[in-house]
């Protein structure tokens, strides 16, 4: 019963910390004026009007994404609590970052595709002038893949735009690939995975959202 207990804490504190949905971020999305700009209804449109440029005119752009550090500097990254977000580029140089992210009381979304989000693109900038506070790494599969293919995966994110994904912060539980060999039966209801995944369907966060749109260059 302890066993399961302390499981069923660590998976409420992962929902809560994961996927930059703590208490502290939203605070801070509610009240700090470059962060209430993400609840701005002209977020998915300039998003989906990018992205079917680049579809249009691929030539000389590509697309990586990235791990950082999240809700700020000040945290520390790890296994249960970073940020991810993607970097297009046009002639080698960062053309807009793309993120989804959730949104603040009172958005017409609850949860948005979002370009140049003002921390994702200080925490980028401060990554190519070395200094890197904010733990900026390119993403690597487990196979050590980095290339992605900028079409499909374009497409995959214009697809998920359209189905209207909401915010949720634990969403990025469905990428755990051990979750079965662990969570499942180990962890009861209504902490048990298949509950979060049940109540996930249709829903991301800043991780799910970059991770399930993801096509590896062949």
């Amino acid at each position: 019963m302890l066993k399961k207990l302390s499981l069923g804490l660590i998976l409420i504190a992962f929902g809560t910390f994961v996927g930059c949905s703590s208490v502290q971020a939203n605070r801070k999305l509610n009240e700090a004026p470059e962060d209430v700009a993400r609840g701005d209804p002209i977020n998915n449109v300039l998003v989906k009007e990018y992205l079917q440029t680049v579809l249009v005119f691929p030539e000389e752009r590509e697309v990586k994404a990235y791990t950082r550090r999240a809700f700020s500097p000040d945290n520390k990254k790890n296994f249960f609590m970073f940020h991810m977000f993607y970097v297009y580029f046009k002639d080698g140089k960062m053309e807009h970052t793309l993120v989804f992210t959730a949104t603040p009381e009172g958005s017409e979304f609850d949860g948005c595709w979002m370009l140049d989000a003002p921390t994702d693109v200080e925490s980028y900038n401060l990554f190519l002038e070395s200094s890197n506070p904010w733990e900026v790494e390119e993403y690597q599969s487990s196979k050590g893949e980095t290339v992605l293919d900028l079409m499909e995966t374009t497409n995959k994110i214009l697809e998920r735009l359209e189905k209207g994904y909401t915010f949720f912060g634990p969403a990025s539980i469905r990428n755990f690939a051990w979750y079965h060999l662990v969570w499942m039966t180990l962890v009861p209801p209504p902490f048990s995975p298949e509950v979060l995944m049940l109540i996930s369907m249709h829903k991301d966060n800043c991780t799910s959202a970059i991770l399930e749109t993801m096509v590896w260059e062949k």
